[in-house]
């Protein structure tokens, strides 16, 4: 698959990514992705605040998307994140997700997530799995 065709599929994905209205907005072959996400009523907390699962998710989305850009299927193995700062409604987060390292099994992304007002939300850092499908397989 191609990097345009990976972020088509990754654009046009179903499930929680449609649900919670993000965006993946770009892919790199270097295992880089950026993700966006309006901030709605549906995804804050009682507080008022993005809640953070909201943002949670939406560096899971980034680091995925940033893993299976090499066209191969990854899932989470493990993840760790610092919340900084609330998202607010009405507010557009981004998440960008780097890659640190890759090995054959597994790889590592950093995730940082900024508001529209370059408020820095949060980091995190993701290890992902790769199964050994590649995701021509899944279309199959």
């Amino acid at each position: 698959m191609t990097i345009e065709q990976i972020l088509k599929m990754r654009q046009e994905a179903s499930g929680l990514n449609k649900l919670m209205h993000m965006r993946v907005v770009t892919l790199d072959e270097n295992g880089g992705a950026t993700v966006e996400l309006e901030l709605t009523e549906d995804l804050l907390n009682p507080l008022r605040m993005a809640h953070g699962g909201t943002i949670f998710t939406l560096c899971d989305i980034a680091a995925g998307s940033a893993a299976a850009s090499h066209g191969l299927v990854a899932v989470t193995l493990d993840s760790n994140i610092h919340y900084y700062r609330p998202g607010r409604l009405g507010k557009k987060m981004t998440a960008v997700a780097y890659e640190r390292k890759r090995g054959k099994k597994t790889a590592a992304y950093m995730v940082e997530v900024h508001d529209e007002d370059n408020r820095h939300i949060a980091d995190a850092v993701f290890t992902m799995f790769y199964t050994g499908h590649t995701l021509d397989d899944m279309q199959r």
